[in-house]
């Protein structure tokens, strides 16, 4: 599964801002339960599942990938791209404070395990955080998440 795909431009957000990680999580997810990928209780059972679990989707310094089951409400697999305009705490001390947000969601195990897989790939690139970063809009975004798929490809 390629992760463009999972991208529609308008789930690319920049400078978001937040109160605090719940509001993060709802407000990345926002475009998705918009355009119906997502149930708002996919959102409710991501926040739920990190009040009883701590922050089990923070990945790396900086980075949060918000998911939760997909029966709680996954209607498409989706992925979200968010830049906070202030980091906030997640509750995670080896990688606090978050600026990216990533909420992702797949409808079956098989495919939400390749969606991670070349995610990973990604998150371990700093020239994806830096593209995020000098973006005004979702374009280059997304065109830099096309070309690491296509070196993926290729390698």
């Amino acid at each position: 599964m390629q992760l463009s795909s999972l991208i529609d431009p308008t789930f690319v957000q920049l400078g978001v801002s937040a109160r605090d990680w719940r509001d993060a999580v709802r407000k990345s997810a926002a475009p998705m339960v918009a355009a119906g990928a997502f149930e708002s209780a996919y959102v409710d059972d991501i926040i739920s599942g990190a009040e009883e679990h701590g922050p089990y989707f923070v990945l790396t310094r900086g980075v949060a990938m918000p998911h939760g089951l997909p029966e709680a409400g996954v209607r498409e697999p989706a992925l979200g791209i968010c830049r906070l305009e202030t980091p906030v705490d997640f509750g995670n001390a080896a990688c606090d404070p978050v600026r990216y947000v990533l909420p992702f969601g797949s409808a079956d195990a098989e495919a939400h395990l390749d969606a991670l897989t070349a995610l990973v790939d990604l998150i371990d690139d700093p020239a994806f955080f830096a593209a995020i970063d000098a973006a005004c809009d979702p374009t280059p975004v997304l065109a830099y998440v096309r070309a690491a798929e296509v070196e993926r490809k290729e390698a």
